[in-house]
């Protein structure tokens, strides 16, 4: 289609496209600590897009969740491949392993969750044991662990 990546959007940033001009506008909304540096309010003009901040500058402090469980394999995040990530997480994983427990008795490894496929590969490569399905998530349900209340959660696990 002709895009180019630009840059990741940054937490707590809005984005407008007005799809008549072709600008692309950004707003820094949220400023969440810790506050690395304080910044005056201004505008910078590049690549057609008009940015705006009035807010004390961010740190980077991405969520490991998002790479754990939330974020596509095939995605990169702040520069980062997730793929290469959950790769890495695995081979640290069995590395521990290894470390901790030489002599373990580990039959097989299994993914839990879903998202953890990756890092269990390589986990049981590393291991020299086998990678095994043991659990098979069920699609048709919601996420539980994200539903409001504890009622809620528990009607729908099963």
């Amino acid at each position: 289609l002709g895009f180019e990546l630009v840059r990741d959007v940054m937490p707590g940033e809005a984005i407008f496209l007005d799809m008549r001009s072709g600008e692309c506008h950004t707003h820094q909304c949220l400023s969440p600590p810790p506050v690395v540096s304080t910044t005056t309010a201004n505008t910078t003009t590049t690549n057609n897009t008009n940015t705006t901040n009035n807010t004390p500058s961010l740190s980077l402090s991405p969520c490991i969740f998002e790479y754990v469980y939330f974020a596509r394999p095939d995605s990169i995040m702040d520069g980062v491949s997730v793929y290469e990530t959950r790769l890495k997480m695995g081979e640290k994983l069995a590395q521990k392993i290894e470390r901790l427990h030489p002599s373990h008795d580990i039959d097989v490894v299994i993914p839990i969750p879903d998202t953890s496929r990756t890092s269990a590969l390589q986990a049981a490569y590393i291991l020299g044991r086998p990678f095994r399905e043991g659990f098979i998530k069920n699609r048709y349900i919601a996420r539980t662990f994200i539903m409001p209340g504890q009622a809620s959660r528990k009607k729908s696990v099963r």
